[in-house]
């Protein structure tokens, strides 16, 4: 068992060297953990055993004691044993109370033996747990510190460079949007915005701003978007597609009645737009859903 203890103490000192070990040397280390606890239950009952035959041999040593005196009060009474009689019988109780005492202290040097013993693995399990501990700990602000840096905000335009040319800033921008980088897209449109805001590609890149936000289902800020096409580019040709795709906007937001003015003005005044078919249908849905 001594053995055993100092294997796993070998084991066990290494963790203290480090504030991390990987999850294997973990397991390792809780199943370590878990064999001293079970020997340093063995030793402990071991310790109570071998204290309470002490306390009883004690006991016993104390009776006879109390014997050999009443023997001797015997001896001073006695008037029909002879001194040689009684001499024997202390002889006996004397080697007997040498005997018990030598084999108290066999007993006692066998109980500090076990109350090093359990000191040790006492010692062994406290460093075990502590490096376990540290491991944990380790662990917990490794997850925070990834959380955190997770959690940065990021820049979606970082590394794009900006074209001088409208037409190419304008193309960059759509590129973004159709491979599906819509954050970094409308940020590129609001920027075409600013330095050209009635441009040739203006409307078109208003427009698209509202698409960028229908894409991620943020219909609110979509419906925003397109209304500002057609308050600011009444004579676009994004004009239909935007009046259309507020109609789409309130009915995704299942405000029905608010979508009804949209559809109808997209049918009465774009006849021949290729999406003329799909808003009669929106139009009579929202109709009847707003009833």
């Amino acid at each position: 068992m001594i053995h055993r203890t100092l294997c796993l103490l070998c084991l066990a000192l290494p963790l203290l060297a480090g504030c991390w070990v990987k999850k294997e040397e973990g397991r390792q280390m809780l199943a370590d953990i878990q064999a001293l606890q079970a020997e340093f239950e063995v030793v402990k009952r071991a310790h109570a055993e071998e204290k309470t035959a002490l306390e009883q041999r004690i006991q016993e040593a104390d009776r006879r004691i109390a014997e050999l005196s009443q023997l001797i009060e015997d001896f001073k009474r006695a008037t029909g044993r002879s001194a040689a009689d009684i001499g024997v019988d202390i002889e006996k109780v004397k080697t007997q109370l040498m005997e018990l005492r030598g084999q108290l202290e066999v007993d006692g040097h066998r109980l500090e033996v076990i109350e090093r013993k359990l000191s040790g693995i006492k010692d062994d399990l406290s460093a075990a747990k502590s490096a376990e501990q540290l491991r944990k700990e380790e662990e917990a602000r490794l997850k925070l510190e990834a959380a955190r840096e997770a959690a940065k905000p990021r820049d979606p335009l970082a590394g794009i460079k900006r074209p001088e040319k409208m037409a190419d800033f304008y193309k960059l921008a759509q590129s973004l949007l159709e491979s599906g980088q819509t954050e970094a897209s409308r940020l590129l449109f609001g920027e075409f915005l600013s330095r050209w805001p009635t441009g040739e590609y203006s409307d078109n890149a208003q427009y698209w701003i509202g698409e960028s936000y229908y894409a991620e289902k943020k219909f609110k800020e979509a419906a925003l978007a397109f209304q500002v096409v057609r308050e600011k580019f009444q004579k676009s040709d994004k004009y239909p597609d935007a009046t259309y795709k507020l109609g789409l906007c309130f009915t995704s937001l299942e405000m029905w009645k608010e979508a009804v003015p949209f559809f109808s003005e997209f049918v009465q005044n774009h006849p021949k737009h290729p999406l003329i078919g799909k808003a009669r249908e929106k139009l009579k849905e929202a109709e009847k859903r707003s009833r």
